[in-house]
């Protein structure tokens, strides 16, 4: 019977590793080495139910744990994105606000500027108005370019005895340099007093309602 001739050999090859505690193997895991005698040997096709339910039992709490842990990484991520993105809504909250401020005192200087500006050109017309002006508001002549006024003392009362240049300033501004050059000028006694006149000659041609350009004089001054 071969059966009985193989379970026979079988059971001799396992009495000889049960008995002959003389003979080592060594793990291939972990290379620990063991007696052939200290194994349990068992025969057919598939392992002791024991052991594969073992298995079984190992590898599903293996699973469990690996699926544990990919939900707390998914929460952390979560955490962190949901962290991440309260910060950056602050940020840009903060940034908004600052932006809105900054732009509202930039907004609000440049209209206070414009007012102030309004308010010195308003000043200026009416300068020689002003008590303290230290000259007669009918001798004074407006220029505003590039010196405001030109006052004429003593023309109110007939007969003029002093020019003056006025240039009236609101605040910290200061004289221009074409302002400072006329003030220059006028430190260094470079003023002039001229009489001009039309020629006769170009009186004739711009009263003649016939003249041509070709009788226009060379020159309209005497």
């Amino acid at each position: 019977m071969p059966n009985s001739h193989n379970d026979s050999s079988i059971g001799s090859l396992l009495a000889f590793y049960k008995h002959e505690r003389q003979i080592f193997g060594r793990c291939p895991h972990c290379s620990e080495p063991f007696r052939l005698s200290e194994v349990k040997l068992t025969y057919g096709k598939e392992p002791p139910r024991d052991l594969l339910t073992r298995l079984k039992k190992d590898r599903d709490k293996l699973q469990e744990q690996l699926d544990s842990l990919e939900m707390e990484i998914e929460d952390v991520e979560s955490t962190y994105q949901q962290k991440l993105e309260e910060q950056q809504y602050r940020f840009d909250t903060e940034i908004d606000k600052h932006i809105g401020k900054r732009e509202k005192e930039i907004r609000d200087k440049a209209i206070a500027k414009s007012r102030a500006s309004q308010l010195g050109k308003t000043l200026e017309k009416v300068a020689p108005m002003f008590p303290g002006f230290g000259h007669h508001p009918y001798d004074v002549r407006p220029v505003f370019d590039p010196i405001d006024f030109v006052v004429f003392d003593g023309y109110f009362k007939g007969e003029v005895t002093d020019l003056v240049f006025v240039e009236f300033k609101t605040g910290q501004s200061r004289l221009n340099d074409v302002q400072s050059s006329i003030q220059e000028a006028v430190r260094k006694k470079r003023v002039h007093f001229e009489t001009r006149r039309l020629s006769k000659a170009a009186m004739k041609a711009l009263t003649s309602v016939q003249g041509s350009r070709s009788e226009l004089p060379d020159s309209f001054i005497e």
